[in-house]
């Protein structure tokens, strides 16, 4: 009888020099990170703005326990529903133009979610090359057929939509990507979305939401969005109209399967999006830190077709040792990158993420450790 030997797995992985392990990490403290008692520049946080390290207020946190609760330990179409859920959810109607929103557990159950409701239905996805591995994963699981187009390439969707005229279609892509900090054309979709018959378009925007980086989010029928980035919280959103809404209700298996979340994590939700509106110099200084990065990479590397606005920027390497190599310098200079490999990227690459608590001055001491 085989039996599968977990070893042999593990020294394949090891061999390949795609293992990975968790590193504990101690404390965190603005642009600080402590792991093993060595605190480091943190270059590899998504807490783009800053909110998720907001002093918590006790006082104002007790009313809502005692207002509502401290966890109702339930999913929310059994009794977990609490009305501080829809208050949220008008929150963010009040800020993004969509009729309707529903609050889930993490914006990875947001995109499996919102592929549910298309299952057995007759629908051509069109997914971007690169989008996050939610979106590849809802797809596969509820079953949808799908074209994938190269990455940012809109001609070539233009003519792969052009090839199912009577076929109702979804365009589905990220806005910023996660990896390479790519910025899709918004703009350009939309377009394309009008031009076609039968076209929707969904957005995941988790490393966007907040950071004001589009003009408009008019025309996109769904976004879905990660609440653990820009807004520093836990959860995630799908913004859409109210019949999409209720079949998500009816249909979506990471909504009606999972425990609704503690009010603590809501009230930090309903929180930090006032602060996200009503603070906007934080997303005005990282937009300024970006452009301070796209400079001096220029200057050092040259000019970059795909370098953008993004907080998230990345380095690539052609090989492991070249990686590792530059991975442990900045380590020596107490300097934390976020060191990506294959499956998560094809070619080895260093991910660098700016945040709200950098400075001119981290961003240089970064770069000039760079080949």
């Amino acid at each position: 009888m085989s039996r599968i030997n977990f070893e042999t797995r593990l020294n394949t992985l090891k061999q390949r020099k795609t293992f990975r392990q968790l590193n504990t990490v101690e404390h965190v403290s603005k642009k600080h990170i402590t792991i093993n008692e060595k605190t480091y520049i943190n270059f590899t946080s998504n807490d783009y703005l800053g909110l998720a390290q907001l002093p918590i207020n006790t006082n104002q946190l007790g009313n809502y326990f005692v207002d509502y609760g401290i966890n109702y330990a339930s999913s929310r179409l059994v009794s977990g529903n609490a009305s501080l859920y829809q208050d949220v959810e008008r929150l963010f109607c009040s800020h993004y133009p969509f009729e309707d929103c529903i609050i889930t557990n993490s914006g990875y159950d947001a995109n499996l979610a919102i592929f549910n409701i298309f299952k057995d239905q007759k629908i051509m996805v069109f997914s971007d090359a690169r989008n996050h591995a939610s979106i590849i994963d809802g797809i596969k699981l509820s079953g949808l057929s799908k074209q994938i187009y190269p990455h940012l390439d809109y001609d070539t969707l233009d003519e792969q939509l052009s090839h199912y005229p009577n076929s109702t279609k979804l365009i589905v892509t990220d806005s910023i990507f996660s990896t390479h900090g790519t910025m899709a054309d918004l703009q350009r979709l939309t377009t394309l979305k009008k031009q076609h018959p039968n076209t929707h378009l969904m957005v995941d925007h988790a490393h966007g939401l907040g950071l004001g980086l589009y003009d408009t989010l008019e025309d996109i029928d769904i976004l879905t969005a990660s609440l653990s980035k820009a807004l520093g919280t836990q959860g995630g959103i799908i913004l859409c109209s109210n019949t999409v809404k209720q079949l998500l209700v009816n249909l979506a298996r990471p909504i009606i399967y999972s425990s609704a979340l503690p009010i603590f994590n809501l009230y930090q939700i309903e929180r930090n999006l006032h602060y996200l509106h009503s603070q906007s110099y934080r997303a005005t200084k990282l937009i300024q830190l970006s452009k301070h990065f796209n400079n001096l990479a220029e200057f050092k590397w040259g000019s970059h077709s795909r370098r953008t606005l993004s907080p998230i920027k990345y380095i690539e390497f052609e090989d492991f040792k070249a990686a590792e190599t530059i991975y442990e310098r900045l380590l020596t200079q107490n300097i934390l990158a976020s060191y990506f490999r294959y499956p998560t990227v094809e070619q080895p690459m260093l991910r660098i993420s700016l945040s709200y608590f950098h400075n001119e001055t981290d961003i240089q001491l970064l770069l000039n450790a760079m080949p």
